[in-house]
């Protein structure tokens, strides 16, 4: 049991050495990086949904505190998409209170376009049944 342990711990130590983190880049809320792992990890990294904290630490992702695993870069399933809210105290983890609202805008904006888009491939889905039905 203690060899499978080990084993894990260095699998982790040695990934960690091969990862490669972007230079940030922001926009008026987040900023941004991308962690790119070594495509052995891969398959070890829960598919189809993001990460939580713990997780992506616990694969050897080292970055200070208040970034989030927020998508996956569809291309290169290596490649892993965080952000944190600008001016986030990187000890606790923090954000500023004056970006709060930001964010919460944010977020309600990004789920009026995913409802937006959501109508409009309904809608063509509708289209092609009835045009499909014409002959």
């Amino acid at each position: 049991m203690d060899e499978m342990m080990t084993s894990s711990s260095q699998q982790v130590a040695q990934w960690a050495e091969e990862m490669d983190y972007s230079e940030k880049y922001c926009d008026d809320i987040y900023e941004y990086r991308r962690v790119t792992v070594p495509r052995s990890m891969v398959p070890q990294l829960p598919s189809g949904r993001i990460m939580e904290e713990q997780e992506w630490r616990q694969h050897g992702i080292t970055m200070s505190r208040g970034w989030e695993h927020y998508d996956h870069h569809l291309p290169e399933a290596n490649v892993l998409l965080f952000r944190r809210v600008l001016g986030t105290d990187p000890k606790t983890g923090m954000i500023p209170p004056n970006m709060a609202l930001k964010v919460q805008q944010r977020n309600l904006y990004v789920q009026e376009l995913e409802q937006a888009r959501q109508r409009m491939v309904q809608e063509q889905a509708r289209r092609e049944m009835s045009v499909g039905g014409m002959f």
